[in-house]
């Protein structure tokens, strides 16, 4: 809001413009001098705007001064920041109980989508089922394997709070993730070679894409240098970091399977640490395989950073919390 305010020094009077910029639950207000006489309404209107212009430029210099960025431009960025702040500040509104639901709601249809993308066949009672059951909502145990299999991805969810990016901690969380496939060694790194595939619409069938991940003698190795990047990299933008997280862990492939379900738990845990809203990453299925992929083959992170962006303005910027 920009306003004109009136000010006595020394028994004279001069005339202000007052910007108060309210940016989640902060407030800072900026002047601009006018002089002894107000301006006309038309001067008035395009010192507003210059003002208004000039005070959020600097807001959001200050903002992204924290950052590196490289494949998101600034003006893309102040957006991202402006869907983030709007997001938080709708959010905070809540009562507990909303928040709650909200919260809930989100981890349901992040864990069900991570599922079904990965072919697991879990209905979205399954993830319920599990979520209520943690959350001991609902005192019982089961057996049932597809709530167990959601329980594990709830569990692993949940513990994103408590790890760092590093060896053991990422280790631990497939463990816990995947811990209901014995076969597949949760929590070790894979011994045999893996390769990524796709589906090709017209064979109709999964075909390897030009890429394949290293060598079992080398994953160790791929995936130290993965957390030696990321201690030099933390000052990336969130959005940036996330999405170049999760194409470095695909790229590495470091275990026998549940590779893409880390992927977008470790996405999401970048987002989480800088008080970002959950993404539910590979709800828009097609097109994120497909900017994937993309960047996987041409060696280029700029494509996949760029669907991140895009999903996140789509996902946040007009959701709806209650």
């Amino acid at each position: 809001m920009v306003s004109v305010v009136k000010r006595k020094v020394k028994g004279k009077e001069y005339y202000y413009l007052e910007f108060t910029i309210r940016v989640g639950d902060k407030v800072r207000k900026v002047y601009e001098y006018l002089g002894k006489e107000k301006p006309s309404e038309s001067e008035l209107k395009k010192k507003k705007k210059e003002l208004k212009k000039k005070a959020l430029g600097k807001y959001y210099d200050k903002t992204l001064s924290k950052f590196k960025f490289s494949f998101l431009s600034r003006k893309e960025l102040v957006e991202a920041e402006k869907v983030k702040e709007n997001f938080l500040s709708r959010f905070e509104k809540l009562s507990k109980k909303q928040k709650q639901e909200y919260e809930k709601n989100e981890v349901l249809h992040f864990v069900y989508t991570t599922l079904r993308t990965e072919g697991v066949d879990v209905d979205y009672s399954d993830v319920e089922t599990a979520f209520d059951i943690i959350d001991k909502r609902k005192k019982e145990h089961t057996f049932d394997n597809k709530v167990v299999i959601s329980s594990s991805m709830i569990t692993g969810f949940n513990y994103l709070p408590k790890i760092r990016i590093n060896k053991s901690d990422v280790l631990k969380l497939h463990s816990i993730v995947m811990s209901s496939f014995e076969r597949i060694s949760p929590g070790q790194l894979r011994d045999d070679q893996r390769i990524i595939a796709r589906f090709n619409p017209l064979t109709l069938k999964s075909e390897e894409i030009k890429y394949r991940p290293p060598a079992p003698k080398d994953v160790e190795n791929e995936l130290e240098k993965f957390f030696e990047w990321f201690e030099r990299n933390k000052d990336v933008h969130p959005l940036e970091l996330a999405a170049l997280v999760h194409l470095k862990i695909h790229l590495i492939h470091p275990f026998k399977d549940g590779n893409k379900r880390m992927c977008r738990l470790l996405f999401n845990k970048i987002l989480q640490d800088a008080s970002y809203p959950i993404l539910n990453i590979s709800k828009d299925t097609s097109e994120y395989f497909k900017d994937l992929i993309k960047s996987v083959e041409s060696g280029n992170e700029k494509f996949f950073v760029e669907f991140c962006y895009k999903a996140f303005l789509k996902q946040v910027k007009y959701r709806r919390l209650k």
